[in-house]
């Protein structure tokens, strides 16, 4: 049982690390487009969106 325990508390470890992995497309896609989406932004509500209390 006490082997058991330790496998799973080694996998749960690793696993977890996957959630600070960087997003798939963050080298993929070009600093143009992301510049283009905060231009269109400008004048929305959505460029008042303040996610820091996300979850809180």
């Amino acid at each position: 049982m006490k082997s058991v325990l330790q496998v799973v508390v080694l996998t749960s470890l690793l696993a977890s690390f996957s959630a600070f992995a960087h997003h798939p497309a963050e080298d993929i896609v070009d600093e143009d487009i992301y510049l283009m989406i905060d231009e269109n932004l400008v004048d929305t509500p959505h460029a008042d969106l303040d996610f820091t209390s996300m979850g809180r």
